[in-house]
């Protein structure tokens, strides 16, 4: 069903039977799971290198996401994607994410390298052998835990800048936790994904004066 507008809102529709009732009923945070079908936001292919050994706990995958796919998929599913980030988007007033539109908007080839990308977790995820690798088809209960502003940045950028975002990409580390681990574990990585020191801007100019950090 396509969204319409009303009174300038954005308003999506959307078909509920009675397992997915259900399923928002039984949900252990009080919300519906967020199902992603990358066939319904991108015609193309989302590859991803499995990066775990066997583990009872979690997998991991690495993903180079389109900036087009993540800012539509947020505008689908909005702050859900958020519930487990321990941050939230600061708007475009600070230089960080004046950095990331910046970045996206003038030199949206670059942005790969320049960005430290997501941290994400999902209690399941749906792949397909190909010749290039694993196509990711379907993430469950897929969570940004790092990298909210990023991805809200992206969706500024396309929404006051018309950035398309076809040349951004957006690299991603999603692990995979069992649906009975989810609870231990998906918080223990927001908090260390979100725990880092702060680097003042006196310190690059000492390492670029030869003077170490």
């Amino acid at each position: 069903l396509e969204t319409s507008e009303v009174l300038g809102i954005k308003v999506a529709y959307q078909l509920c039977d009675l397992k997915r009732l259900n399923d928002i009923e039984s949900s252990r945070t009080g919300h519906e799971p967020i199902s992603i079908k990358f066939s319904e936001f991108s015609s193309a292919s989302i590859l991803a290198l499995k990066a775990s050994l066997n583990s009872d706990e979690y997998e991991s995958y690495l993903l180079a996401i389109p900036g087009s796919v993540l800012a539509n998929i947020y505008q689908e599913f909005g702050a859900r994607l958020l519930e487990q980030n321990v941050r939230t988007f600061l708007q475009a007033r600070g230089n960080v994410n004046k950095g990331i539109i910046d970045t996206a908007t003038k030199k949206p080839e670059m942005f790969f390298a320049y960005n430290n990308g997501l941290t994400a977790t999902a209690s399941s995820v749906e792949c397909s052998p190909t010749s290039s690798g694993l196509e990711v088809e379907t993430i469950e209960n897929l969570q940004i835990v790092n990298g909210g502003q990023t991805t809200a940045s992206l969706v500024y950028a396309k929404l006051k800048n018309n950035c398309d975002l076809e040349e951004v990409f957006v690299q991603m580390k999603l692990s995979v936790i069992k649906q009975d681990r989810i609870a231990a574990i998906v918080p223990k990585i927001s908090e260390y994904a979100n725990t880092q020191n702060r680097i003042l801007k006196s310190d690059t100019r000492r390492k670029n004066d030869g003077v170490g950090i």
